[in-house]
């Protein structure tokens, strides 16, 4: 991975991993959509591979919901968490440090859902995402699920110009290119066209945390009530494709 050292310095510095699905509602948002979606469509004790689990918040969700869950990271600093979850109480059936370049640690067709939730906005270069595609692939069963994350590019865009006007020509230079530092961002044709040109079958192409990115400050306001009818909303609205693009995150489910 070419940008693999300015990758683990900006999450061992940060640290946000571990809590950023939790706090706040804008990015609880974000993980209520994607397991209201696994609940819907993963079958009962799959065999699941979280390929860049970050610290497992997805990983030992699926696990305690009775899946059979296989979790590793790029970053020491997430595995090193994810352990020590592990050893706390054991529900993951394996933790291990790895790329989503190679994962040759698993036969081909191994298992029935692989999720890929974040490396794709980490791969700068188009030969690096096709070869992650392709490892997904491999090791995932026919008739399984690939679940891959994307960052949206005009969502991106747009939450910077909402704080930062006055360096406007840097942010657009970002509209052409697509990457900064350690981030790519595509628009969802693009990354829909990426994720079928492999074969794979549409499933569902969702607005993981549709409009929230842009109320965050309402969102800090929130009761639970109003977070449970915001949800309900955004349920309603997430598969909507004219939206798709202003959703920070955006998630994309195929079937081999």
């Amino acid at each position: 991975m070419s940008n693999r050292k300015s990758l683990l310095t900006f999450y061992e510095t940060h640290g946000q991993e571990e809590y950023r699905l939790q706090e706040g509602s804008v990015h609880r948002i974000e993980f209520l959509t994607a397991t209201k979606y696994f609940a819907e469509l993963f079958q009962p004790k799959s065999n699941i591979l979280d390929n860049c689990a970050g610290t497992g918040a997805y990983a030992f969700y699926l696990a305690e919901q009775g899946h059979q869950v296989t979790a590793g990271d790029i970053v020491p600093f997430n595995v090193e968490i994810m352990q020590k979850k592990q050893a706390k109480q054991k529900r993951l059936q394996e933790i291990y440090l790895g790329d989503v370049l190679n994962l040759s640690r698993f036969a081909n067709e191994s298992f029935d859902v692989v999720l890929c939730m974040g490396a794709f906005y980490h791969l700068l270069t188009a030969k690096e995402r096709r070869q992650a595609l392709k490892e997904n692939l491999r090791i995932l069963k026919k008739g399984g699920l690939f679940i891959a994350t994307y960052m949206n590019r005009y969502a991106v865009i747009l939450g910077d110009m909402v704080g930062d006007l006055e360096n406007l020509d840097e942010i657009l230079r970002f509209k052409q290119q697509g990457t900064e530092d350690i981030f790519y961002a595509s628009t969802p044709e693009e990354a829909e066209t990426f994720f079928l040109s492999e074969g794979l079958k549409q499933v569902k192409h969702i607005a993981l945390d549709g409009m929230a990115l842009f109320l965050t400050e309402t969102s800090k306001l929130l009761t639970p009530n109003g977070l449970k009818r915001w949800l309900t909303y955004h349920l309603k609205t997430c598969e909507e494709k004219s939206l798709l693009g202003s959703s920070y995150h955006g998630m994309w489910i195929g079937q081999k």
